[in-house]
């Protein structure tokens, strides 16, 4: 126990003044002249007991009374614990006052229907008041007293070092700076509510504190510093940043640098590590708007340990949050091409969402980055929306790009308290024509698979050229020219057909075998559009190719694919595009198909269902380029249904780019996210230059021989640029960052979710300087149980002030 005022503990000496006024003034007996002395002296026996008794009672409660006052005025403070009564101790306590009331009733009751005399009736109800009284004391010092104060001293046997309000404090300033801070009130961000909270308190540190000051974008920990003026400047400089660590993760690592921290400001004392005396007191205050956003919702347990096993160090949680917080903002973008063909249409899709008491009616806008910079406005449209939810919505523009990409950006028109998700950037890409190479045996062989090139391009949905040569002409063929071969039912491949693929492939061109032709060993006469296996397993075949060729053989009953597997690159760019792709496509049913036997490191990208081991797709890396084989066909109506879908314009159109190796280069991704561009391998580049959305510009070296440039650690949201340093290069790219979607989710977190994550009773919630005050007063000296002695006072004195009336009463018969 610790006083804010020890030396008003003299006071307690007071307690003898009662003690001496009953003393010196207690009552002197009267001499009365009666000739019944018998009578008078038993009577006087009898009123001497009783009044013994009394004196004895408001004896005790004027000392009490003396005692409580000065205890009061010396503020004394416990260590933090849960002093309150719990509902078992309220019911043995209301239990034991009702049997003791229950008992003086009962006996009383029972006395008076004796007819005793007047004397002997009221000495028993006096020494009846004491008995029952003591008893009741006693048993509600066992019943009662025992059991609070186990709890308590169970609550309070480890507690913090015995410290003072003048011992210097080692704390942890930890900022939020989570895109959440920036929600504005009252012409302030939380950032700055949360940064004025904290200056305030800095100003009431102790002499010879030390400060430590942290964002949770920070991956590395700060150090402490004594330098508390350096502090503040650290405290108005914290900015927010749109990559940020969970807090859970960040929390830790403070708690394990104060427990570093103590560890070496220890390590000059002699005896058990546990016995060792912090000079400080150790403290974490976290400034947060206690949006779930910020946090790492999962089941670790790994920060409520540590902070079970580190309970010496005070943790405070200032809420700088919102309860009733509106926001509209745009959750996600989403270009279903990022490579689209010059004159071709763009389509975003845009994610929305409500929080709050939002207007319902919105206005979305469209804009495009120009030549010189300045954003054009393409498309306003308005939209409805209601709080709690979410909606998408499609725009579509026609573009013209010139150069290799254009950027643009799709904004909430209006402003809300959260501004910093109202816009939202993209870049698309315009790459020169798809050229295609489709090898076949006749023209009739390839003829739906150029008429669904061709297609694309005339739709402008995609820029393929498709071009057609017979297999028995292709090796005169420039394959170097083309950035996709086809190889459709070719019947007899041979060693110089496949030795002319394999450095074409290696060097980043895609190649797709499609087999839907039967196996010419069914017949005696060769034919052409027939296909010869010894072709497809020689060695220099199956140096390119991912799988052996086995057999020819009918699907029975029909089965379709199974695409399931959209974790596949080439699958995923289905789901991507509609979420219905896969279902449709894997729809179709097969009759026919080739038995294959995937070679060891190939990837079976899709089966046929309910067929074990019976592949429909199978994918093989080779050098920089893709190897795909399809085992069943593209141009049969006998061997399945996929030409007479629609989805068959898709799937070509997939899968050429994703041979090609076009849709791997992503153009639109998260702040934090590592950015792989493509470098041109014939006129390589020794160094560029990044141009970011902030106005501030870094070059990069390029390593040698590398193949793609990698830029990590971009926290600015928007459209970068990226140039080659050097004048002669025409090397050009560029990209966008946007916001994670749950930097729009402003949810706070409940009490319960918090008591998860950091422990019941471990930390204090605090919304403004006089409750964090008030707590870190409590953290530091304890529990001040003013309040819990003037009520025992009052308690006193009312009853000092019952039995002095009863005292000096006259009995009734």
């Amino acid at each position: 126990m610790s006083f804010m005022h020890p030396a008003l503990l003299a006071g307690l000496g007071l307690a003898i003044i009662p003690i001496l006024l009953h003393l010196l003034l207690r009552a002197k007996p009267k001499r009365l002249i009666f000739p019944a002395l018998r009578l008078i002296q038993q009577n006087r026996r009898q009123n001497v007991r009783r009044l013994q008794l009394r004196h004895l009672w408001l004896l005790l409660l004027r000392v009490l009374a003396i005692v409580l006052i000065s205890l009061a005025l010396t503020r004394p403070s416990l260590p933090a614990a849960n002093y309150a009564f719990g509902t078992r101790e309220w019911l043995s306590f209301l239990a034991v006052v009702a049997l003791g009331l229950a008992a003086y009733f009962g006996i009383m009751h029972w006395w008076k229907r004796r007819n005793w005399p007047r004397n002997t009736f009221l000495t028993r109800r006096t020494i009846l008041r004491g008995g029952v009284g003591t008893l009741v004391a006693v048993l509600l010092l066992l019943l009662v007293g025992w059991p609070y104060a186990s709890r308590v001293s169970a609550e309070i046997k480890s507690p913090a070092p015995k410290v003072a309000d003048n011992i210097p404090v080692a704390a942890v300033f930890l900022f939020d700076t989570s895109p959440s801070m920036t929600y504005r009130h009252a012409n302030q961000t939380r950032l700055q509510v949360a940064q004025q909270i904290a200056s305030d308190h800095l100003s009431r540190m102790p002499s010879g504190s030390k400060l430590m000051i942290a964002g949770s974008h920070e991956s590395s920990s700060p150090v402490f510093s004594l330098d508390l003026q350096a502090a503040r400047g650290r405290i108005d400089s914290t900015e927010i940043n749109a990559v940020s660590l969970p807090l859970n993760d960040m929390l830790r690592t403070v708690l394990l640098a104060q427990e570093d921290d103590r560890r070496r400001s220890t390590e000059d004392q002699s005896g058990p590590a546990n016995q060792k005396q912090d000079r400080f007191v150790r403290e974490i205050y976290l400034f947060t708007d206690l949006a779930k956003s910020a946090w790492r919702e999962d089941t670790s347990t790994l920060l409520h340990d540590e902070l079970k096993r580190l309970d010496t160090v005070g943790v405070y949680l200032i809420d700088v949050g919102e309860t009733g917080a509106t926001n509209t903002g745009i959750s996600g973008v989403k270009l279903l091409r990022e490579t689209i063909p010059v004159g071709g249409f763009l389509k975003v899709d845009v994610a929305l969402s409500a929080t709050g008491a939002v207007p319902p009616d919105q206005m979305i806008e469209l804009s495009l980055t120009e030549a010189d910079g300045k954003q054009s406005r393409k498309k306003q449209e308005p939209v409805t929306l209601e709080s709690g939810s979410e909606r998408i919505l499609r725009l579509e523009i026609p573009t013209n790009a010139k150069g290799r990409y254009q950027q643009g950006e799709v904004r909430v028109v209006g402003s809300d308290p959260l501004a910093i998700d109202n816009v939202a950037y993209f870049t698309f890409r315009t790459l020169p024509p798809l050229k295609v190479l489709i090898v076949a045996e006749t023209p009739t062989v390839a003829r739906f698979w150029q008429t669904a090139l061709n297609v694309l391009a005339d739709e402008k949905i995609t820029d393929i050229r498709p071009e057609f040569v017979t297999a028995n002409r292709f090796a005169s063929s420039n394959v170097d020219a083309f950035d996709v071969v086809c190889l459709l039912n070719v019947s007899s491949p041979t060693e110089a057909f496949w030795n002319k693929l394999r450095p074409f492939v290696e060097h980043g061109g895609g190649l797709a075998v499609f087999l839907g032709a039967e196996s010419s060993a069914v017949s005696d006469t060769r034919q052409s559009n027939r296909i010869d296996p010894v072709g497809y397993n020689s060695a220099a075949a199956q140096s390119v190719l991912p799988a052996e060729l086995i057999a020819s053989l009918p699907l029975s009953p029909p089965r379709s694919m199974d695409l399931r597997q959209t974790q596949h690159p080439f699958l995923k760019q289905f789901a991507d595009l509609d979420e219905n792709a896969l279902t449709e496509l894997g729809a179709t049913l097969s009759s026919r198909a080739w038995k294959v036997k995937p070679q060891p490191g190939s990837m079976v990208v899709s089966k046929f269902s309910e067929v074990r081991d019976w592949p429909a797709l199978v994918e093989r890396r080779l050098g920089d380029g893709r190897v795909m084989l399809m085992t069943t066909s593209v141009d049969n109506v006998e061997w399945n249904d996929l030409i007479r879908t629609p989805w068959y314009f898709v799937f070509a159109d997939q899968l050429m780019q994703y041979l090609s190796q076009q849709t791997s280069v992503r153009t639109n991704l998260r702040v934090g996210d590592e950015v792989s561009l493509p470098l041109d391998r014939q006129h390589p580049l020794k160094k560029v230059v990044l141009r970011m959305p902030d106005f501030k510009q870094r070059t990069q070296d390029v390593p040698l021989d590398s193949k793609f440039l990698l830029l990590r650690d971009l926290t600015a949201i928007g459209s970068y640029q990226v140039d080659s340093t050097d004048k002669k290069s025409t090397y050009e790219e560029g990209f966008s960052l946007n916001l994670p979607a749950r930097e729009c989710d402003l949810r706070r977190l409940e009490p319960t979710e918090l008591n998860s994550l950091l422990g019941e009773g471990r930390y204090t919630v605090n919304r403004d300087p006089g409750s964090l005050e008030r707590n870190v007063q409590t953290g530091r000296l304890g529990q001040e149980v003013y309040s819990l002695l003037v009520a025992f006072l009052i308690a006193v004195f009312a009853l000092e002030q019952f039995t002095a009336t009863w005292f000096y009463r006259t009995d009734e018969a």
